[in-house]
């Protein structure tokens, strides 16, 4: 009998091992419980018009987008998937957002992803989320977190939830990218959060959000969901939270040879949030998925960069954007 409870137990380590080391990408849990109160805006944006582009974060948001639909059991139809963002983009479909929480309100959750360039204010040391065809140099252009928060704080839903792989910290100019990651000019404030809400950011305020060159993903987004994956969704909120930070804490160090510590904002005083489940019921099975395929940079985006001077002909300015940079020592 002892024997009989310890090869079970081997064949279910053994199980785990095995799927857990599939791609998260193409091998995703299926649930077979519908979410239809969940309604999520998930903003990729890749291809900037006068700012370096962000290395895979169209990847980022097309396979969160998939985890929804295939782990936690969201339709389609509630979710609202943006590719390149402008900023009219952004606040277009926000409003979406707000609109149905404010119709559903206590039966909903929101969920709000975003990958991207973040940058912060000179003066006022506010964070933004950059769009696509926004300046670095100029705050008005981006949507900036503490206006996001308090719009997504003041809706009446059960719960929401704000997933940013973003970094709000500047860097200098001078150098090439791995010495503007090193020379912090700005560390960004963080904006309070209000109501049901938690977010989830990739860095904290001084520090970079890198991308996992050899998983296509970043860093954060790439441990966001390989512990969907590992739980075929039925994962608390203080569980994901402690499993990304150190995930992504222990390989930003050993890859890049600098920190990257993902961070969670919530109302002061509050720590009900950690027992919120992304989906009440794992998945029981996992379905084979074909590669995401990027598609090549929109039209607009297209146009911006062939109209923009070359980096090293522009004449110098304040660029307070922490890019994230695509140098590793990831083999």
């Amino acid at each position: 009998m002892k024997r009989l409870i310890f090869l079970t137990m081997a064949f279910s380590v053994f199980i785990q091992m095995g799927w857990a080391q599939k791609d998260v990408d193409t091998y995703v849990a299926v649930n077979e419980v519908e979410d239809p109160n969940t309604f999520a805006v998930i903003i990729s944006n890749e291809h900037y018009k006068h700012e370096a582009a962000v290395p895979f974060a169209l990847n980022d948001g097309a396979i969160f987008k998939r985890y929804l639909i295939k782990t936690l059991g969201v339709p389609e139809q509630n979710i609202k998937y943006v590719a390149d963002a402008s900023l009219n983009d952004m606040n277009y479909n926000l409003a979406w957002l707000e609109k149905i929480i404010n119709v559903k309100k206590q039966q909903a959750r929101a969920i709000v992803y975003y990958s991207g360039h973040g940058m912060p204010d000179e003066d006022s040391k506010k964070a933004y989320l950059l769009p696509v065809d926004g300046y670095s140099t100029e705050p008005s252009s981006g949507l900036s977190t503490e206006v996001l928060y308090k719009r997504l704080g003041a809706m009446p839903a059960k719960q929401t939830l704000v997933f940013l792989d973003a970094c709000f910290s500047g860097s200098k100019r001078e150098g090439d990218m791995m010495k503007a990651a090193r020379g912090v000019a700005i560390k960004a404030k963080s904006a309070p959060v209000t109501g049901n809400m938690v977010v989830f950011s990739a860095a904290q305020g001084n520090e970079t959000a890198y991308p996992l060159k050899s998983k296509e993903h970043g860093l954060f987004t790439y441990f966001l969901l390989d512990k969907l994956q590992k739980s075929g969704g039925a994962v608390s909120l203080g569980d994901l939270s402690d499993y990304v930070t150190e995930k992504v804490s222990e390989t930003s160090i050993v890859t890049n040879d600098k920190s990257q510590t993902p961070t969670v904002t919530a109302p002061v005083g509050s720590t009900d949030w950690r027992k919120w489940m992304m989906a009440d019921k794992a998945a029981k099975k996992f379905e084979n998925m074909p590669k995401f395929v990027p598609t090549t940079q929109t039209p607009a985006a297209q146009q911006g960069a062939q109209q923009a001077t070359p980096a090293q002909q522009r004449p110098a300015q304040k660029s307070f954007l922490k890019r994230r940079t695509t140098t590793t020592n990831e083999e």
